[in-house]
C-alpha cells in the first residue's frame, strides 16, 4: 500500500499543500495564511436585485460583498417572510458559498447549505437521505442504511461520505452528534440574523482537506508550522486519542519540510504547460477562458513509426493516464477538450474513452467523459469548485 501523507508547509504567510503518495504529489494547493476563500462559508444573505433574464439574483453576503445566486434547483430555506416558493428583493436566506470569485465574475453561492463532518453531511435543502455510490459493499451500505434511520430529523438530509466504510458505531454516532449540534447552533444564530450576515466561517482549506481524504489511505498530516499544527490539532480532537492519535504530527527537523518533499520541483513542474510522457511523447495544457485544452504529440516517438498504428494507440492510453493525473493534480475544472492522436479503429476509440474514464474515477472530485467529436477531439468536464492550482498561487 502506498504510504500517503498530507503534507503542509508555510513561509512568508503563504501556505502549499499537498496529498502525496510515496513521495510524489497527488494533490497540489496553495492559499494565503489568512484566509480568503468564501467557499464554505455560511451567511444570513440579502437578496439585492432579482436577474429573472439569467435565472438567477445578485445577493448582499456582507457590507460590500455580493454573490451571485442562481435560481435553478430547490428554494433555499428563507429567513424572513413572504412567498415560500419565489424569491423577491429584500428577502433574507441561508446560502452558503460554492464557488470563489473568479476574474470579474462574483463568488456564487447555494441554497442547499451543508454542513460536512468526517463520515456525514448534512443537508438543508435536499433532505433525502443517501450513501456515497463508492461504498459499494451490499453488507454495508445495509450497515450504513440501519444506523441512519434513528438520526433521521425533519430539518435535514444526510448523505454518509465514503470514508464512513467499516468506521465503528462508536466514530460514527459522535460525528453525526456533533454535526447535528451545529445545525442546531446554526440554526439559533439565523433566526436572529438580518441580512448581511456572516452565520460560519469555513476554517482554510489546508486544515479540512484531511478530512475529505480516504481514512484507510491516510497514514498521516505533518506540518512544520506550530500555529497550523495547533489548528490541526483543535479542528480533529477525536485525533488527539484513541487509534488515529498519531496521524498529526509536528517536523522538528532543521531539514525544512518543503525541501524534504521537493516542494518548489514539484510546484514548478504542476505550471508547466508541457508534460513529458515516459514513451517520448508530451502534453502541452492551456488554459482559455471558456475551456482548458490539452493536446497530446508524439515529439520523439515519431522513429517508431515502423511499429505501426498501434505504438500511437499505446501512447494515447499512457498520455490518457497522465491527463487524468494532471487534471487532479493542478486541479483543472470545467470543459476539457483533449487533442488525442488520431485513431482510425472504432475499438480503439472506445477502448481509450473507457480507459480515460477508468483513471477519471480514481479522483475525488466527478468527471465525465462526454465522448468523441466529429473533428476527433475528446470532451470531458470536471466538476468546479475551488480554483486551479495556477490561480491559487497568483
Amino acid at each position: 500500500m502506498l504510504n500517503r501523507k498530507l503534507v503542509i508547509t508555510a513561509k512568508d504567510g503563504f501556505v502549499r499543500y499537498g496529498y502525496f503518495a510515496d513521495g510524489q504529489p497527488v494533490e497540489l494547493y496553495g492559499e494565503p495564511e489568512q484566509r480568503t476563500s468564501l467557499v464554505g462559508n455560511i451567511y444570513a444573505a440579502r437578496v439585492e436585485k432579482m436577474a429573472e433574464g439569467i435565472n438567477g439574483a445578485f445577493l448582499e453576503i456582507d457590507k460590500g460583498k455580493k454573490c451571485y445566486f442562481p435560481l435553478s434547483g430547490k428554494p433555499p430555506v428563507k429567513l424572513t417572510p413572504g412567498h415560500k416558493d419565489r424569491l423577491v428583493g429584500g428577502d433574507v436566506i441561508l446560502l452558503q458559498i460554492t464557488k470563489d470569485a473568479v476574474k470579474t465574475k462574483l463568488p456564487v453561492g447555494s441554497g442547499n447549505v451543508s454542513i460536512d463532518g468526517k463520515y456525514f453531511v448534512l443537508t438543508l435543502v435536499d433532505r433525502r437521505s443517501g450513501i456515497s455510490r463508492k461504498i459499494t459493499n451490499g453488507q454495508e451500505r445495509k450497515r450504513l442504511t440501519e444506523f441512519l434511520k434513528p438520526h433521521k430529523e425533519d430539518g435535514f438530509g444526510v448523505v454518509v461520505r465514503t470514508n464512513a466504510e467499516g468506521v465503528s458505531e462508536e466514530e460514527l454516532t459522535a460525528d453525526i452528534v456533533s454535526l447535528k449540534e451545529r445545525y442546531r447552533e446554526l440554526m439559533r444564530k439565523a433566526g436572529f440574523a438580518e441580512g448581511r450576515t456572516l452565520l460560519y466561517e469555513e476554517p482554510p482549506y489546508y486544515i479540512t482537506l484531511g478530512k475529505e481524504l480516504p481514512k484507510e489511505e491516510l497514514k498521516e498530516i505533518v506540518t512544520d508550522n506550530r500555529p497550523i499544527y495547533d489548528q490541526l490539532k483543535s479542528y480533529y480532537p477525536e485525533e488527539s486519542n484513541g487509534a488515529a492519535a498519531n496521524k498529526i504530527r509536528f517536523y522538528p527537523e532543521e531539514y525544512p519540510l518543503e525541501k524534504l518533499y521537493r516542494m518548489d520541483h514539484f510546484y514548478e513542474e504542476a505550471l508547466q504547460k508541457l508534460v513529458w510522457l515516459k514513451s517520448g511523447g508530451s502534453l502541452v495544457i492551456e488554459h482559455t477562458e471558456a475551456m482548458t485544452v490539452i493536446d497530446v504529440n508524439t515529439a520523439g516517438v515519431t522513429k517508431k513509426k515502423r511499429k505501426g498504428k498501434k505504438v500511437f494507440f499505446e501512447m494515447n492510453l499512457e498520455a490518457a493516464k497522465e491527463i487524468a493525473r494532471q487534471l487532479r493534480l493542478r486541479n483543472i475544472s470545467g470543459i476539457i477538450v483533449i487533442d488525442f492522436i488520431n485513431m482510425e479503429l472504432e475499438k480503439e476509440k472506445e477502448a481509450l474513452l473507457a480507459y480515460l474514464d477508468e483513471e477519471c474515477r480514481k479522483d475525488r472530485v466527478r468527471c465525465r467523459v462526454a465522448g468523441i467529436t466529429t473533428l476527433g477531439l475528446v470532451e470531458m468536464t470536471r466538476d468546479k469548485g475551488r480554483k486551479p492550482l495556477y490561480e491559487q498561487l497568483r
